[in-house]
């Protein structure tokens, strides 16, 4: 049998994989298209993506990227949180100067009185923030916030998420944020880029010309003895590896003959789901004024049903038609059942983020079953099971939801280009 790779999955890590690889593929992707959570659809003139996605690409990475989307817009990042009707500057933890004296007070005092001990990820995340900011950021901010993100128990939840995406300013430099005016860049998503023309999709477009894809083209059984995979078309593929960057439990169920000690560590290995609601509005006056310039907006208070919006065309106006903009909002749950979204329009307009006057010219919805991984305490040991058991199979799992981690377009591009170095160096035995 002549040497194949098969590759499960043509979003951003399958795509990467084989447009890097110099060996013989087959891409298979279950849908009608390309790009996963990194596609683009297009309605009524508006271009929406499945929520916020922008590209965080360093050196010479940008070149190569700007060559795949046809160009790139580098963004300054303009983000808030909204709470208590006012717009406080990203990070939270940074910005106590926008706080009202008494909630102000209380974020100073539970810095000054945090308790001197070893900070470790591996403690549930409510102890690691109030060990990290202290009780009052923990209160207004930290607890509500992730609460509605992740639709979880924080105290069942360790910290090993936390990595870049919390920035993490020191005590000296969050009290002094409390007097004057924060000036400092936090996260590592300051600055970020994002396709001139298309939307996040235009990433896709530029290596679907390059990478031949399979679409409609669902796995339903791997038989890892034999070394073939079933597809939904009815076609058999015959391979000598596999890449796949589905969900964990999606692959493990299309595994002929799993051990016991696998199923179960599957079961042990959870995650939350979002909704996403695109929104597009006619409106020759443009984006409300309170939004001007604004990129995304954090949620925490519990009255307002999603934790996160942003403005898609405050990123690239040339997303909308003429005379509109255009929303993404997140709901998140555990169990796939979602706060109402009937209301949505309405909470937006008596927000001001939507005039009484403007027009709802597109909207649909989303949604992601497998969206943010939950870190707990099962999952690092679970997770070496289920590894262990692919390497024997041959399978290598890459990709957000592939490797079971909290991760971001350009680290799943570059594992995916990693792993096909690596293939490219090795020839394998039919």
């Amino acid at each position: 049998m002549k040497e194949k790779i098969l590759i499960i999955g043509a979003g951003i890590s399958g795509l990467t994989t084989a447009y890097s690889l110099k060996k013989p593929y087959e891409v298979l992707e279950a849908k009608s298209y390309a790009g996963g959570l990194c596609a683009s659809f297009h309605e009524n003139g508006f271009v929406f993506d499945c929520s916020g996605h922008f590209i965080h690409v360093k050196d010479k990475e940008i070149k190569i990227t700007e060559k795949l989307t046809g160009g790139l817009l580098k963004v300054e990042r303009n983000a808030s949180i909204y709470a208590k009707n006012k717009f406080i500057p990203y990070p939270f933890q940074a910005n106590l100067y926008y706080l009202d004296d008494k909630t102000k007070k209380e974020c100073i005092d539970g810095i000054l009185k945090r308790k001197d001990i070893k900070i470790s990820t591996s403690m549930p995340f409510l102890r690691w923030s109030e060990a990290m900011f202290g009780a009052g950021i923990t209160k207004y901010f930290m607890k509500p916030y992730n609460h509605k993100l992740w639709s979880y128990d924080l105290n069942k939840m360790t910290a090993e998420w936390t990595g870049e995406f919390v920035p993490k300013p020191s005590a000296d430099a969050i009290v002094e944020t409390a007097y004057s005016k924060n000036k400092k860049k936090y996260g590592y998503n300051s600055v970020f880029y994002y396709p001139k023309v298309n939307g996040c999709g235009a990433l896709i477009d530029g290596l679907t010309k390059k990478v031949k894809v399979n679409l409609n083209s669902r796995v339903q059984k791997i038989d890892v003895q034999n070394k073939i995979a079933f597809c939904s078309s009815g076609k058999i593929y015959r391979y000598n590896k596999i890449v796949s960057t589905q969900a964990l439990p999606e692959l493990i169920k299309q595994i002929t003959n799993v051990a016991p000690n696998v199923k179960k560590a599957v079961e042990n290995l959870l995650s939350n789901s979002v909704r996403c609601v695109n929104i597009g509005v006619k409106s020759e006056k443009g984006v409300p004024k309170k939004l001007k310039n604004k990129h995304w907006i954090y949620f925490p208070e519990s009255q307002i049903p999603f934790y996160r919006a942003g403005v898609y065309s405050n990123v690239n106006n040339l997303n909308v038609p003429k005379g509109s903009y255009s929303f993404y909002v997140e709901f998140s749950s555990f169990n796939k059942r979602y706060k109402s979204i009937e209301n949505l329009v309405d909470d937006f307009r008596n927000l001001g983020f939507i005039r009484k006057t403007d027009k709802i010219a597109a909207l649909n919805i989303i949604d992601m079953p497998y969206a943010y991984v939950i870190f707990d305490d099962r999952r690092e040991k679970s997770l070496q099971i289920i590894k262990e058991f692919l390497k024997e199979c041959g399978i290598f799992s890459i990709g957000r939801y592939g490797a079971w981690e909290y991760s971001f377009i350009e680290k799943n591009m570059q594992d995916a280009k990693s792993l096909a170095d690596m293939l490219n160096k090795n020839r394998f035995s039919a």
